[in-house]
C-alpha cells in the first residue's frame, strides 16, 4: 500500500498550497532584491559636469556630503553652494559653522522632503539653471527619479560613498522603496 494513499487528498492540496505561496514569496523576494540592489546598492555613476551654477547638498547636511560640496567649489564645479537643512536642532543653519561662508546658503525645504527640495531648487535658481545635487548612495536613484519629475533646472546626482551595516541597508531598502512608492503616488508633493 502506497504511503500517499493513508495522507487524506485534503491535507496533500493544503501542503502544496503553502509551497506554492512559500515559492511565489520567494519569487518576489528574488525579483525585489534583482531591482533593489542595482538602484540602492550600485546606482549608476555620475561624474560631476565641468561647470554648474549650484552645488546642492540634500539632506541631512553631514560631514561627508559638505566635504564634498566644498572639494567640488574647490575644483571650480560652482561658485554657490546651497544645503537643505532642518529648521531646527544639530543641523539647522543657526547650528552649522559652514552656514555662515557667504558663498554657502542653507535653507530649510517646505516641505522637508526630496520634493520639497527640488522645490526649493525651483524658487532659488531657474529652469536655465544646473545642479551638481550630492546625496548619499541609497538615496542616489530615488532622487534622480523625483529631480527628473520635479527639477526644473538640470540636475546631476552625486553620492557620497556611503559604508552602512546589514541593518542599516534592511532599513534603507524598506525606506528607500517607500519613499519611490510615494513619489510615483504623489509626484512633486
Amino acid at each position: 500500500m502506497a504511503t500517499e494513499s493513508l495522507i487524506p487528498p485534503r491535507t496533500r492540496r493544503r501542503g502544496r498550497g503553502w509551497v506554492i505561496a512559500l515559492a511565489l514569496v520567494l519569487a518576489v523576494v528574488v525579483a525585489g532584491a534583482a531591482i533593489m540592489v542595482p538602484a540602492y546598492v550600485f546606482p549608476a555613476a555620475a561624474a560631476p559636469p565641468a561647470r554648474a551654477d549650484v552645488i546642492y547638498v540634500i539632506g541631512p547636511p553631514t560631514e561627508g556630503r559638505i566635504a564634498l560640496a566644498e572639494r567640488l567649489r574647490s575644483d571650480g564645479v560652482a561658485d554657490d553652494i546651497l544645503i537643505s537643512v532642518p529648521s531646527e536642532g544639530e543641523q539647522s543653519a543657526a547650528k552649522l559653522s559652514v552656514c555662515q561662508q557667504r558663498h554657502v546658503t542653507c535653507e530649510h525645504p517646505d516641505p522637508f522632503t526630496t520634493a520639497g527640495e527640488m522645490a526649493l531648487l525651483n524658487a532659488r535658481y531657474g529652469p536655465e539653471a544646473s545642479a551638481v545635487v550630492i546625496t548619499f548612495t541609497p538615496h542616489v536613484s530615488r532622487t534622480r527619479f523625483i529631480a527628473a519629475q520635479c527639477a526644473d533646472a538640470q540636475v546631476t546626482v552625486v553620492d557620497v560613498p556611503t559604508s552602512l551595516d546589514l541593518g542599516e541597508w534592511i532599513y534603507q531598502f524598506a525606506y528607500q522603496t517607500g519613499g519611490f512608492a510615494k513619489a510615483v503616488a504623489a509626484p512633486c508633493s
